[in-house]
């Protein structure tokens, strides 16, 4: 999710051009060998996002540890997508986030899902043992998971991930109708957070007013337009709620009608309209 801030930056300054080599050579050396390092890491991570200018409004989620951050390396490499912990061996996202390949993904659970420090706050929803299924705290761990299974839903864009692990998180509760026409919900993503740039580290979150449901191949969509906020590269597969209820994983969004707020478009997959696999799928999966 793309988010600028209220004083009208959209994230931290640019960096300075080229500064003189320093006068002692080792220290210098060294400095351009870290950033080099750096660079290339990002490098490898960045995606090509939209051209649509900076959304503004969105927020810190704050606690979620629920949010799943999900890199994909089948296609485009390290392309970023967003999910959300369902039961303790299943994660949701959208189907066109990746192929069916588990060895295609990397998964990190709950806020700040990339560094060590977000992912210490899950620990005391789990038992040792399980956390340490996913990486040790203590060494600073990333707590990174590669799937078990991956398994595309026969209708609709929407997708499931078998954990070979419980999840170091709670799953969320799942709403069992859709909210009616003009419900305000709330979405969540680790989208991009300026123009061309890399995902969040951080969950983050705007609102959304839902227009109306729709029948597609079998499924449901929910269309809406968000009022705070707004989705970016990286946000589909993102929940979707209503109070505590999750309502929909995030599909897609129109980024040629975004509007000068930053405020776009959108739809989401039903999850009412799926719940009927979800439970099979983890009763017989």
């Amino acid at each position: 999710m793309r988010l600028t801030r209220h004083n009208g930056t959209s994230g931290p300054a640019s960096p300075a051009g080229p500064s003189r080599r320093p006068r002692r050579g080792r220290p210098g050396r060294l400095a351009a060998a870290l950033g080099a390092a750096v660079g290339t890491v990002a490098a490898s991570l960045a995606v090509a996002a939209p051209t649509a200018g900076a959304v503004v409004n969105g927020a810190p989620s704050g606690p979620a540890p629920w949010a799943v951050q999900i890199t994909t390396f089948g296609g485009v490499l390290g392309a970023p997508c967003s999910g959300v912990v369902v039961h303790p061996r299943w994660v949701a996202t959208a189907a066109h986030c990746g192929p069916t390949n588990p060895n295609s993904y990397t998964l990190g659970f709950g806020n700040w899902a990339t560094v060590p420090g977000g992912f210490t706050a899950t620990a005391s929803l789990a038992s040792p043992p399980v956390v340490g299924a996913f990486g040790s705290l203590d060494t600073g761990s990333f707590g990174r998971h590669t799937p078990e299974a991956v398994y595309k839903a026969p209708a609709g864009d929407f997708m499931l991930l078998k954990l070979r692990h419980p999840a170091p998180s709670p799953s969320v509760l799942r709403a069992g109708v859709d909210p009616a026409p003009g419900a305000v919900l709330r979405f969540h993503g680790f989208g991009e957070t300026t123009p061309r740039g890399l995902r969040s580290p951080e969950l983050r979150t705007g609102l959304t007013r839902l227009e109306r449901m729709e029948p597609r191949a079998g499924s449901r969509i929910g269309r809406s337009h968000t009022t705070q906020g707004g989705y970016g590269l990286g946000d589909s597969g993102g929940p979707v709620f209503q109070g505590d209820r999750l309502v929909g994983i995030h599909s897609g969004s129109d980024h040629d009608r975004r509007r000068p707020d930053g405020t776009n478009p959108a739809r989401y997959e039903s999850i009412p309209a799926q719940n009927g696999w979800i439970d099979w799928m983890i009763a017989n999966r």
